[in-house]
């Protein structure tokens, strides 16, 4: 009797090692999916991916065109889109399909109103990964989506990916285009990997943002394309879990010469914090009126630690714009406060073709300064032309943060206000045009060292 026990206490863990090694795959087709782009698909897709709580595994969509509104994943499960395959998100905007619910954060995080819809969505899950070669299309060009004044604000209008309080995520070797809000976000999440991707948000409307942050640890975004409406990619933090250990490389992020947004940014939300990045191989371009990098600290975050070397940016309006400001927003149990921003590093940056004539900006505000930002090796090829002087050069007035909203200062190159221990190692820069104003100028400024 116990040989029989023990023989079949072996069996018993050969098939759990043996599910664990080679987990099953469901084909959507196998739940009743149609595949013919018209048939709405979302409750056979669902029925696939419930399968996976119990097992875990793949959904497998392939050979067809899947109308659908939001599926809800689960932890333990991979959702692959083949390369013949297309996710199609569904053109109404009922409940039914992408039901209006106030995300679930883990802590009081001033974003918990956004992003309340979407097409693909993970809350407190765990190793999930989204991949294939195949396409997810948003439909975002639909008319209720497309009056934002009405609208308000971008709650109200579905995006592709949401995932909240999640950990072991990631997104990989898709095609994301035409979201109705931000493409993809990521809030309050660990450990999340954003790769190979291919997004076009189109130039719709405003907040079509290309990928989105949100307080998250042990983050790598690496090798997309990137062309986005609003911000490319956009690093924000809304509570104070922060941002932390985050690697950006070999990017390409264009803006599409629309007026909102910038490249690459991090802000405007900024509560927590935003420390060890190392963004690295980002071509950033057509930026239009606004910036190719950004740093903001507008709610009291503390940055600290950022590296950015080996990028070029191209078609904008300025290269760099880092603003340590108070706007008075807070999260409950937490006093308004005004943050740092410290050891900001950049290395072996070009750029050219601007379009604006107004420079790089880094300001603090009066009483809080920005400390030890470092310039090596940086070429930029500046637009210029400008024939006066004397510009005088707002202190920041509690509006929305734009690099572009500080206009035309007395410097064509740089604009340096409220800072303590600036660097200029190795850089060379330029005007297309002749300008009567100074490269560099600099007010409220501690040590500033420029070497050849």
């Amino acid at each position: 009797m116990k040989k029989v026990f023990l023989i079949l206490s072996i069996l018993a863990l050969s098939f759990v090692v043996n599910a664990k090694m080679n987990p099953p795959v469901y084909d959507v087709f196998e739940y009743g999916a149609k595949g013919n782009g018209e048939t709405i698909d979302m409750e056979a897709i669902q029925r696939a991916i419930d399968a996976c709580a119990k097992t875990g595994g793949t959904v497998y969509l392939h050979d067809g065109v899947f109308l659908t509104g939001q599926l809800t994943l689960v932890s333990n499960m991979t959702l692959f889109i083949d390369s013949t395959a297309t996710l199609l998100g569904i053109q109404n905007d009922g409940q039914l399909y992408y039901p209006s619910k106030l995300i679930e954060t883990r802590y009081p995080n001033r974003m918990l109103e956004d992003c309340q819809r979407r097409l693909i969505y993970g809350s407190h899950v765990e190793n999930v990964t989204v991949s294939g070669a195949g396409t997810i299309d948003g439909q975002g060009d639909f008319d209720p989506w497309m009056n934002t004044k009405e609208l308000g604000t971008e709650k109200d209008r579905p995006g592709i990916f949401a995932f909240v309080a999640s950990s072991n995520i990631t997104v990989e070797g898709l095609t994301l285009l035409d979201p109705a809000c931000w493409t993809q976000v990521y809030i309050e999440c660990d450990t999340v990997t954003v790769r190979d991707l291919t997004i076009d948000s189109g130039t719709l409307t405003p907040n079509r943002d290309g990928v989105d942050i949100v307080d998250c640890h042990n983050v790598l975004i690496e090798n997309c394309d990137i062309k986005s409406e609003d911000d490319g990619i956009c690093f924000k933090s809304g509570s104070e879990y922060g941002c932390k250990n985050v690697v950006v490389r070999n990017c390409t992020i264009d803006k599409l010469n629309v007026d909102a947004g910038n490249c690459f940014k991090l802000g405007t939300d900024g509560l927590g914090s935003f420390m060890n990045f190392d963004v690295s191989g980002l071509t950033l371009k057509n930026a239009h009126q606004n910036t190719g990098i950004v740093v903001e600290s507008m709610d009291g975050a503390y940055i600290d630690n950022l590296k950015f070397s080996d990028c070029d940016i191209r078609n904008c309006g300025q290269a760099f714009f880092i603003l340590l400001a108070d706007r008075g927003r807070t999260v409950p149990g937490r006093k308004t406060r005004i943050g740092t921003i410290s050891n900001i590093y950049f290395k072996n940056i070009t750029g050219g073709e601007f379009t604006q004539q107004y420079p790089s900006i880094i300001t603090g505000i009066q009483g809080h300064n920005i400390q030890n930002v470092t310039f090596e090796d940086i070429d930029l090829t500046l637009k210029g032309g400008v024939q006066k002087t004397g510009q005088r050069v707002m202190e920041y007035d509690g509006n929305y943060p734009e690099g572009s909203k500080f206009g035309n200062t007395p410097a064509w190159g740089f604009y340096i206000r409220h800072t303590d221990e600036v660097q200029f190692i190795n850089c060379h820069f330029r005007p297309e045009e002749t300008d009567a104003r100074e490269c560099l100028v600099t007010k409220n400024v501690g040590d500033i060292d420029v070497i050849d």
